[in-house]
């Protein structure tokens, strides 16, 4: 399917399609480029290579190379190395990447409580902002607080590479079933 709609902020390519003007926009965007530009565009351009090659589920935890460890039956962590593809004006982690860390964190730790023909989507996210977040990465961790027939409460907290408290969150989990054709979680 093809956008040709100039207002809108999608393009959707198909093979063969738009590869020239895709070509174009990099180019333009490679001869105006700072230093700091083409390494982020490295970065993202690596992190779309890695999910082609099934290394991510997700786009976004692709171009942001968040890594993931199932630290005890009870724990699971996300780190993200913090790059400037994260900041916000005042170059510190942006508030909504923190809390997108965190969802996450916290909605992976949530479905690994459930059967595997069960999934749980966010219906309520509480985020306590302690500090900024600076340094080379966070880390978030979440922990079940209880698993029930249709919600599961989580709690999570992230931290910079200090092991200083960034943030800390609680979110409830609204347990779905799974598709058939859905694959077990990681």
């Amino acid at each position: 399917m093809t956008c040709n709609n100039k207002t809108s902020t999608a393009t959707w390519i198909e093979k063969g399609e738009h590869i020239v003007d895709l070509k174009s926009k990099i180019q333009t965007f490679m001869s105006k480029a700072s230093k700091e530009d083409l390494t982020i565009l490295s970065n993202i351009v690596d992190g779309l290579l890695e999910k082609q090659a099934d290394q991510h589920q997700t786009y976004l935890s692709a171009i942001t190379h968040v890594t993931h460890d199932q630290r005890n039956e009870d724990e699971f962590e996300l780190q993200a190395p913090i790059t400037p593809l994260l900041y916000n004006p005042l170059k510190m982690v942006h508030g909504g990447i923190t809390a997108t860390l965190l969802d996450s964190a916290m909605g992976l730790r949530a479905v690994q409580s459930l059967p595997n023909h069960l999934a749980a989507v966010t219906s309520q996210l509480n985020i306590h902002y302690i500090r900024p977040g600076f340094g080379s990465r966070l880390r978030c961790v979440a922990r079940t607080v209880h698993t029930g027939r249709q919600l599961v409460v989580v709690e999570g907290e992230t931290y910079d590479d200090k092991n200083r408290l960034v943030a800390k969150a609680t979110g409830t989990f609204y347990v779905i079933p799974r598709k058939p054709h859905e694959e077990a979680r990681m």
